[in-house]
């Protein structure tokens, strides 16, 4: 059977800080657990994250990386591929590639990975305090309204 690797068709959006579930899968389904998954950064060609034989191997993740990366095992005997993120960083974004190989063949899928920050995360200094000198400056017409009817 031709080995074959599915990914999601569409970009992932998450948001920094939170952790991601990078999907891939084979098709058809497959046991995944004797082959060689390699999670990889296409604009680096460098090792996200590698398995093979059962095992994970971190010698050539790169470092950014490291502490960060599990291959999701409870799927595997399905074909399931998925890479979790955690903590996810703005150097995070960009395109990854699920790579499988039996020794005998070989696909890969690209996931493409959109990191956003949260709300008010790019919000310059002096933006926020505009916003805290308007709340302050509504906060006191009111409480200059209140005070003068009250009269």
């Amino acid at each position: 059977a031709q080995l074959r690797v599915v990914g999601p068709g569409h970009p992932l959006i998450a948001t920094m800080g939170k952790d991601v579930v990078l999907p891939c899968h084979l098709s058809p389904q497959r046991d995944a657990h004797s082959l060689e998954v390699r999670w990889i950064r296409d604009d680096l060609s460098e090792t996200v994250h590698h398995y093979r034989n059962g095992k994970d191997l971190y010698g050539e993740q790169m470092g950014a990386y490291a502490g960060r990366t599990e291959l999701l095992r409870d799927g595997l005997s399905a074909g399931i591929l998925h890479l979790r993120i955690t903590g996810l960083r703005p150097s995070d974004d960009g395109q990854y590639v699920c790579t499988v190989g039996d020794g005998h063949a070989y696909d890969e899928a690209i996931v493409e990975l959109e990191v956003s920050a949260p709300f008010f995360h790019n919000a310059q200094p002096w933006m926020v305090a505009l916003a805290l000198v308007l709340v302050l400056l509504a906060v006191s017409i009111g409480l200059g309204v209140y005070l003068f009817r009250k009269q």
